[in-house]
C-alpha cells in the first residue's frame, strides 16, 4: 500500500472523462443491469437506477420482483424492467437452475439476462431471503465485463463460499476485478476483527482478493489490487442517510458501463457523489438534504469537473 493516499480533487477527475461522441446512440453509452429492490425496499432500486441514468449510461435495466415493476417504472420511466420469475419469489429456497459445486457455473436464465449488459450491480435492497437469487446473479455475472457488489450482496459475500469464489477469482479468469462498496459495518463482516482506520488491513484485503474496495465512511477510501490508495477527505453528515450508498453504487455502475476502468470509475464516482452532496447541502442544509436530491446536482458536478467540455462531435 502507498504510505499516503492520493487525495481526490476535481482536477484529477477532469482527466478521466469518459468519451462521449455527439454521434453516439443509446447503445454507445453502455447497458447497466441492476439486481435491486424487494418489497419494502423498492426505494433502493429506484435510487440506484436514477443515479445510473444520470451518470450518462445509455440503457438501465432493473431486475427485481414483479410487484415492484409498476411503481418503479412510474417513478423512473427511463429505466427498463425485468421481472424475476414468480416461482423464485414464492419459494426463495428453491434453485432456479443447478449451480456447479465449483461456484463458477453458468445459470442459464440469469446468463441470458446478463449476456449483453456492460456492467452489473447486485445488492441494493436485496434481503437475505433472496440468497439463492443473488448467488445466481453473481455467478452469472462472469458474462458481464464489470461487476459491483453493494448492500445485500456484501452480506452474502461475507458468508457464502460460492459467491466468494465467483467474485475473488475474476482476475484469474481474465475478468475485470469486482468493485465492493461496503460501509464500515459491512466491511467488518467481510474482514472480521477489522478496526476502523486500519488502512493497511483494508489495502491488504483488496490485494489478496483482487478487488477494488470502496470503503465508505465520513472519509471514503478506495483501495486497488495493486496497492493504490485514494481518499476523499471532504466530510458531509448530510450523506449519512439511508440511500446515499445506493446513489453511489448506481453512479459507479453507470460509469463502468460507459467504458471506464474499475479504478477510474470508483475514483470518479466517489468524488462526484461527494461533490453533489456538497452542492446539495449548500442549498438544503445537511439535516434536510435527501439522497434522492443528489443526482439533481450531477449536471453541475459534470460541469465543475469539466466533463461537458469532453464532448466530441
Amino acid at each position: 500500500m502507498e504510505n499516503t493516499p492520493v487525495i481526490l480533487n476535481n482536477e484529477m477527475i477532469a482527466s478521466k472523462c469518459p468519451v462521449r461522441p455527439n454521434s453516439g446512440h443509446k447503445g454507445t453509452f453502455g447497458k447497466v443491469l441492476l439486481y435491486a429492490g424487494s418489497v419494502g425496499m423498492g426505494g433502493a432500486a429506484y435510487m440506484a437506477a436514477s443515479s445510473a441514468l444520470r451518470s450518462g449510461a445509455g440503457l438501465v435495466y432493473i431486475l427485481t420482483e414483479r410487484d415492484l415493476l409498476v411503481p418503479l417504472m412510474t417513478m423512473c420511466p427511463e429505466a427498463l424492467g425485468i421481472a424475476i420469475p414468480d416461482k423464485a419469489i414464492a419459494d426463495p429456497a428453491s434453485k432456479l437452475v443447478p449451480l456447479a459445486a465449483s461456484g463458477i457455473s453458468d445459470p442459464s436464465w440469469f446468463s441470458e439476462v446478463l449476456c449483453d449488459k456492460d456492467a452489473c450491480l447486485v445488492g441494493p435492497g436485496v434481503p437475505p431471503e433472496r440468497k439463492e437469487l443473488a448467488v445466481n446473479v453473481v455467478v452469472a455475472a462472469k458474462t458481464a465485463p464489470h461487476l459491483v457488489l453493494d448492500a445485500g450482496a456484501l452480506s452474502l459475500l461475507a458468508k457464502d463460499e460460492q459467491v466468494r469464489n465467483a467474485v475473488f477469482s475474476r482476475i484469474s479468469l481474465g475478468l475485470a476485478p469486482a468493485v465492493l462498496t461496503p460501509h464500515l459495518g459491512e466491511f467488518s463482516r467481510l474482514l472480521p476483527g477489522y478496526q476502523p482506520g486500519d488502512m493497511a488491513s483494508a489495502s491488504a484485503f483488496a490485494k489478496e482478493n483482487g478487488v477494488i474496495l470502496v470503503l465508505k465512511s465520513n472519509q471514503t477510501n478506495i483501495f486497488t489490487p495493486d496497492g493504490k490508495w485514494y481518499s476523499n477527505q471532504e466530510e458531509n453528515s448530510g450523506l449519512a442517510k439511508g440511500g446515499s450508498g445506493d446513489v453511489l453504487a448506481g453512479l459507479l455502475t453507470g460509469l463502468l458501463a460507459q467504458g471506464m476502468t474499475e479504478e477510474d470509475a470508483a475514483v470518479c464516482a466517489v468524488r462526484i457523489h461527494s461533490l453533489a452532496g456538497k452542492l446539495c447541502s449548500k442549498e438544503h442544509g445537511q439535516r434536510a438534504m435527501l439522497p434522492t436530491m443528489l443526482w439533481q446536482y450531477f449536471d453541475e458536478c459534470f460541469k465543475l469537473v469539466k466533463w461537458e467540455e469532453g464532448m466530441q462531435s
